[in-house]
């Protein structure tokens, strides 16, 4: 009796051994799975930030190129703004839609009636973080002119710099409310700052401070050099208020900025009389019981332009750097009353698998950077790019805003080559401390492909085929 050998163990081992350089070769062939990202919403540690570090990232954020940029709307495009002129309504759009533009701003119309027609405040409104709190500062400055001035100065410099002060204010979170008020008819008595205040405080606003800006870059050459800008605070019964405003105001100012910057009262008779202390909005306010402060260039009023069509960009000492560093005292003293905080960083737009790096492309032992790519606009900075550069090309991984790449000067550490790779982002805040991609708010996964010598893989092909051939040759001889 011819016994039938027992082949059926050795089928199997011979299965499993053809199963496993099958699933071998496949995971060769296979690659890996698509890359994929995950996003988490969650905010940076609040922990990271001191005041300290929210007022100077905050003051860093004031941009000369996009404050001169507004002023040059003001004073060239459009021109002389008068109350009841088509220009000055044009005027009131272009501030309302920079407002909106911030995202975080919601800009409306006041209107008024003054000199038989109709006309508008701008009043732009940046909600408090604190729901309980409906206390509110105001911004305000004047963007009508006298006939015939293209007002670059007056009040364009204040008008520019109320614009940049709010889209940098806009990327921060405050514990009241700030509204930046475009005030119209200040030229011919004040009437729009009047009406505001008026109907604040019918409707018992909690007001805690008017800042005014009228007139700040022009650089008067007989100001002494640590006094080319004026805090002009109103010190008499009983507006008390105003000068602990400006104390604060100078304060700030000497920590943050490097303005030249004094205080001044209302009652000092030494360059004009006092009257003319009141020829700007924070009057109307100071005349309503409601602290305010004016902003104002050293003795304004000897401006050889001031009220005439040679107030333009271009008149001699005009001084876009004295309206910035102005910009810059506004924005930190707001901040420092309201408590600025960091905005809830929202994760970055990761822009998705089609253009992260092709799975090709990844090379092994790959150093991925942050490179920081300013992407300009007509009125300056605005958005930054975030690239993953190797010899092999350039991609897109993310987009975030200018503040968010100024909070984090950070880089993505070299990732060990053939794993599940996610890209941690090592950064360091304005302090100093460390943080990650975790704290950041967001991670982006790649799945790296391994590396695998290719001379194996046409004797691994050979060999699976071999192993099939026997499979199928011993079933057919049993």
């Amino acid at each position: 009796m011819v016994k039938r050998p027992k082949c059926g163990t050795k089928t199997s081992f011979i299965q499993v051994l053809s199963l496993s350089a099958f699933l071998l070769i496949s995971t060769i062939f296979s690659g890996v799975a698509d890359p994929s990202k995950v996003t988490k919403t969650h905010s940076p540690n609040p922990g990271l930030f001191t005041q300290n570090d929210v007022l100077e990232t905050l003051v860093n954020q004031i941009n000369e190129t996009r404050f001169g940029w507004f002023d040059s709307i003001l004073a060239k495009t459009i021109g002389p703004r008068r109350y009841n002129s088509t220009s000055n309504m044009q005027a009131a759009e272009f501030i309302a839609k920079e407002l909106n533009s911030t995202g975080n701003i919601l800009a409306a119309y006041q209107w008024f009636s003054y000199g038989g027609k109709e006309i508008a405040n701008v009043v732009g409104t940046l909600p408090s973080a604190d729901l309980n709190n409906q206390s509110k500062i105001v911004v305000g400055a004047h963007c009508d002119t006298v006939v015939g001035s293209p007002g670059a100065d007056d009040n364009g410099s204040g008008t520019a710099l109320l614009l940049e002060v709010a889209k940098v204010l806009s990327l921060f979170r405050f514990n009241c409310t700030i509204e930046f008020v475009a005030f119209n008819a200040e030229e011919e008595g004040r009437w729009g700052s009047k009406y505001y205040a008026q109907q604040a405080v019918q409707a018992g606003e909690d007001i805690l401070l008017v800042i005014n800006i009228d007139m700040c870059v022009w650089d008067n050459p007989s100001s002494p050099p640590d006094e080319k800008l004026w805090i002009i605070y109103n010190g008499t019964v009983p507006y008390e208020d105003s000068e602990k405003f400006a104390d604060s105001t100078l304060e700030t100012s000497y920590t943050y900025v490097t303005a030249p910057i004094q205080k001044i009262s209302s009652t000092n008779d030494t360059y004009f009389p006092v009257e003319n202390w009141r020829r700007s909005d924070q009057a109307s306010f100071w005349d309503a019981g409601i602290p305010a402060l004016w902003i104002f260039e050293f003795n304004g009023f000897q401006n050889p332009y001031y009220h005439s069509p040679e107030d333009s960009m271009d008149a001699e000492n005009y001084n876009f750097t004295l309206g910035t560093q102005a910009a810059q005292v506004v924005a930190a003293t707001v901040g420092k009353l309201a408590r600025a905080r960091i905005r809830d960083i929202t994760p970055p737009n990761i822009t998705g698998v089609s253009q992260s790096p092709p799975k090709e492309n990844v090379l092994p032992g790959d150093e991925v950077k942050v490179n920081a790519t300013v992407t300009d606009d007509v009125s300056g900075v605005e958005r930054v790019v975030l690239n993953y550069t190797n010899g092999n090309g350039t991609w897109v991984i993310a987009e975030m805003t200018e503040l968010e790449a100024n909070l984090w000067n950070a880089t993505i550490p070299a990732f060990p080559y053939g794993t599940n790779v996610t890209y941690v982002i090592l950064a360091e805040d304005n302090a100093g401390h460390t943080v990650t991609s975790e704290e950041l708010g967001y991670e982006y996964q790649y799945q790296v492909i391994p590396e695998f010598p290719s001379f194996l893989i046409l004797p691994l092909l050979m060999l699976t085929t071999l192993l099939v051939v026997i499979i199928h040759r011993r079933k057919h001889t049993m």
